[in-house]
């Protein structure tokens, strides 16, 4: 039982380690194109991203499916963005989601 608590602190503390953000991100589509893995939209953060996003972002990926149908480059559109950071620490795996989105 003493181990137990003991240990209680440890993974609390990894646990608390982990960061998640989701709110939704206003972006300008730069560019519609293809790369080998298929279709890609280059998307750039219009005006100030949301303070609590971990890192600084300034231009995220979306596939298609993810936007408007007729969208094209000079849009303006709301996106869903999730980050995901296991280790909170060091932010340098953070796994961010962009999508759906909808006009501005």
């Amino acid at each position: 039982m003493r181990k137990l608590l003991l240990l209680l602190p440890v993974v609390l503390l990894l646990g608390a380690c982990s960061s998640d953000w989701s709110g939704e991100v206003r972006f300008k589509v730069r560019e519609i194109g293809k790369i080998s893995s298929g279709p890609l939209v280059a998307l750039d953060v219009d005006g100030e991203a949301p303070e609590g996003l971990t890192g600084r972002i300034t231009a995220e990926t979306a596939t298609p499916d993810q936007l408007p149908a007729d969208v094209k480059p000079g849009d303006l559109v709301v996106c869903q963005v999730k980050q995901h950071d296991d280790n909170g620490f060091d932010g340098g795996n953070t796994k961010t989601t962009v999508g759906p989105c909808r006009r501005a």
